[in-house]
């Protein structure tokens, strides 16, 4: 397997995460309706001003500042999704897996159960019985004027696309390949509209953790949604490469049926792109020759 590694050109810098398309993350907060909160909570307007300020601070990676803010109004109202989401995406972003992944059930309406701590592999190991989905789920409040904020209609396609995708990585992060494809699948389902930016991420996501196999199943179903995306292609090809073997003759790669197809498409769609050295660097370690760019 090294030597199969050390045929194949060097990939420096792995694809970071897309960004959300209209440049805000997916979890930012509505507008609410003007009014308090009951006593002791925040009004309506911090909330947002905190919201807002959150979502600022993961998308600058300013995770600690985002976690700080939202771990307060989290205690303050465990009722509301919108923080729950913006505090899963924070510890994301902190590798504090099994802290997300309590934030991430909380935003889905889920009875997390108690945090545990990870075992000394650095994976999250979850109870043998897992939280069934609590009585109070929607999290609905009984409180008039809040409701863009509290109730279940803010658990609108978006929140739930960003909440099942971050649970998701938290599952992938931790080695649960099986239940971060189910994470996947429905978010997928929760919000149709940005489905292919979700399963980009997820490639991208099995790619960076080494999970060749899933990142070229990941990117069949991304290209099926999202065929004219060059990079799609090479991720599949790059994955399908990682699982190449070496002709004891010749030595050079003999790469997985699929493999130089998909290469050779992100090069007709994209020849001069960010992959493109390595993209022809895999044909020619395999003996393919590189066939003139077609769109």
């Amino acid at each position: 397997m090294l030597s199969i590694l050390l045929a194949l050109p060097a990939f420096a810098q792995l694809p970071p995460l897309g960004e959300h398309p209209d440049n805000n993350t997916s979890s930012s907060a509505p507008a609410a309706s003007p009014g308090l909160l009951p006593p002791g909570g925040l009004s309506v307007d911090a909330l947002n001003g905190d919201l807002k300020a959150a979502s600022a601070a993961n998308q600058e990676k300013r995770y600690s500042d985002a976690e700080s803010l939202m771990l307060r109004d989290t205690k303050a109202r465990p009722d509301l999704i919108l923080p729950w989401v913006q505090l899963g995406t924070a510890q994301l972003g902190l590798k504090k897996y099994n802290d997300a992944e309590f934030s991430f059930n909380n935003a889905l309406g889920a009875n997390p159960g108690p945090k545990t701590e990870a075992k000394s592999d650095n994976f999250y190991h979850p109870d043998p019985k897992p939280g069934e989905v609590a009585p109070t789920a929607t999290r609905a409040s009984s409180i008039a004027g809040d409701s863009s904020i509290v109730t279940k209609q803010n658990r609108t396609p978006e929140v739930l696309g960003a909440a099942l995708t971050g649970i998701g990585e938290v599952y992938i992060r931790t080695g649960r390949l099986p239940e971060a494809q189910s994470a996947f699948d429905e978010a997928v389902k929760a919000n149709p509209a940005q489905g292919a930016f979700y399963r980009r991420n997820e490639t991208i996501l099995y790619l960076q953790t080494g999970h060749s196999a899933e990142q070229v199943a990941a990117a069949d179903k991304a290209i099926a949604l999202d065929p004219k995306r060059a990079d799609l292609y090479f991720f599949k090809g790059q994955g399908l490469a990682a699982q190449a073997t070496i002709d004891p003759k010749s030595q050079k790669l003999v790469l997985p049926a699929g493999c130089p197809e998909a290469i050779q498409k992100y090069l007709d769609l994209d020849p001069n792109g960010s992959y493109s050295t390595d993209a022809k660097g895999i044909l020619a370690a395999a003996g393919v020759a590189l066939k003139p760019g077609k769109k």
